[in-house]
């Protein structure tokens, strides 16, 4: 009956120090979100006005190098037109298309939701003509977010630089609308300045939150 116990207990303190041996400590990082309503990009003066759409950006302010792929975004944002709390959502590589209209970003050319704004890193190729990734976008394995990095969407594709749209007409931004599952350039659902979205980024090997907060949009 010794014996038993003792092989018993063996196998029940292996069985929890391989559990322990599974846990991932969830990194640490600084992190700063901007989510913009309406800025204007493009611009070249005097030769045209740029255009006006939503954006965002994301900083790495200090801490652990994040592995995008291992980062999945998550959203809340409450429709006011519908009153319906609409989840966004951002796991993995996810390609938009551009549109016909713009000469940077077409319709059938592809960028990440969000990508590694870093030329010196990564090159001048985030716009791609297949849909199946690149070094720099969200979620590919080379795209490691460190100390100093900034995450944005390709809000500078999103248009021309004679384009000279108002604010009163806002261009879509595609992959604004894939993160928020919204039409983010629709101010009827009232994404405009002071309005807050619920922001998280989970790290999914260890299932924590390393950034949980409201955000105010700008």
């Amino acid at each position: 009956m010794l014996v038993v116990t003792i092989i018993i207990a063996a196998v029940v303190s292996g069985f929890a120090g391989g559990l322990a041996g599974g846990t991932k400590t969830a990194p640490s990082a600084s992190i700063d979100v901007k989510i913009y309503s309406l800025e204007n990009y493009g611009g070249m003066p005097p030769w045209g006005d740029g255009y006006y759409c939503p954006g965002m950006v994301i900083e790495h302010l200090s801490g652990d190098v994040l592995p995008t792929k291992d980062l999945q975004i998550v959203t809340y944002f409450t429709d006011r037109s519908s009153g319906e709390i609409i989840k966004g959502n951002l796991t993995g590589e996810v390609a938009v298309g551009g549109d016909a209209g713009w000469s940077s970003w077409t319709a059938t050319q592809y960028c990440g939701v969000l990508f590694l704004n870093d030329q010196n890193r990564f090159g001048d190729d985030t716009i791609q003509d297949s849909d199946s990734g690149n070094d720099n976008w969200f979620g590919n394995a080379s795209a490691i977010f460190r100390p100093g990095d900034i995450l944005c969407d390709p809000h500078s594709f999103a248009g021309n630089y004679n384009d000279n749209d108002g604010p009163d007409a806002p261009h879509v931004n595609p992959a604004m609308n894939s993160l928020f599952g919204i039409n983010c350039s629709d101010r009827s659902t009232g994404f405009v300045p002071g309005a807050i979205v619920d922001f998280k980024i989970l790290h999914i090997p260890s299932g924590k939150y390393i950034f949980d907060k409201e955000v105010s949009i700008q």
